[in-house]
């Protein structure tokens, strides 16, 4: 019996008139072992039939090709009862409620835009379970706290409490920041480590045996180019285009933009004491 088909289409629609028991496309980027079909590797499940008539397809995609191997398996089981992971798995949803929707719906001018996703989502959950009798599901503390969450949305007063969340939420991650901003730099200018970035602002060292500027970046300039840099920096010329190394300067307004680096003037003066 044929196992290895010319396409992926031909390799998808084989297994969605399930007639082989395996198969696969020429490279093996779709290949399908009786119920189950995969895209790239066994890490990605592509789809799998949960009976003769019911197939789960993994909508998830995360590249472009697999993007494509959902669609033509979406095409091809057309004819079968057909359910989506994103719609119907209790820790897709239970993520992306949380992690993504809530946050969203703290900040949102228009909030019925986010909470219409979340009632769509919980309502569909429910309704593959009720289908498939997974009752099992409704024990799990995701789909608890789903529940929880859910309910109060009904209230009047959630959007206003979760604003409060949302502002407690970022001051809560601004204190861990910086007190990690704290720690690494100072392993930092105790030549501890050489590379860290956090909240996308860079900062700046002599090296060791004084030779070098190294940023928090891992990046090295000689001693003597960032002298002439910063001789140039310091008379008041126009930076946009000046090179240092291999970096060129986008702006100098309140950070100097060199490359892919973020200073401040504040570490611009502090490292000028040491050139």
């Amino acid at each position: 019996m044929k196992k290895v088909f010319s396409s992926n289409y031909d390799a998808i629609h084989t297994f969605a008139q399930r007639t082989h028991p395996e198969g696969c496309n020429q490279s093996r980027s779709v290949f399908f072992e009786g119920d189950k079909i995969y895209s790239y590797g066994y890490h990605y499940l592509l789809g799998e039939f949960l009976d003769s008539d019911t197939i789960l397809i993994n909508d998830e995609g995360y590249s472009n090709s697999t993007s494509k191997h959902i669609s033509i398996l979406m095409g091809a089981t057309s004819h079968y009862k057909q359910y989506y992971k994103t719609k119907v798995d209790v820790d897709y949803i239970y993520t992306h409620v949380f992690n993504y929707l809530k946050p969203k719906l703290a900040k949102a001018r228009k909030p019925q835009k986010y909470t219409n996703e979340i009632f769509s989502l919980w309502n569909s959950l429910n309704g593959y379970i009720t289908e498939r009798k997974e009752t099992k599901t409704r024990r799990r503390k995701e789909y608890k706290q789903l529940l929880k969450f859910v309910d109060i949305l009904q209230d009047d007063n959630t959007l206003e409490s979760l604003r409060e969340w949302a502002k407690k939420e970022k001051e809560k991650k601004q204190r861990k920041e910086k007190r990690t901003l704290k720690e690494k730099l100072n392993k930092f200018y105790k030549y501890e480590i050489d590379f860290f970035r956090i909240g996308g602002i860079d900062y700046l060292r002599r090296s060791k045996d004084g030779q070098y500027i190294e940023t928090s970046q891992g990046v090295k300039i000689d001693i003597d180019e960032a002298r002439r840099y910063y001789n140039l920096l310091s008379s008041g010329a126009n930076m946009r285009g000046k090179r240092i190394s291999n970096f060129i300067t986008k702006s100098f307004d309140n950070l100097l933009t060199i490359g892919c680096h973020n200073i401040s003037k504040e570490e611009i003066n502090t490292i000028s004491k040491l050139l």
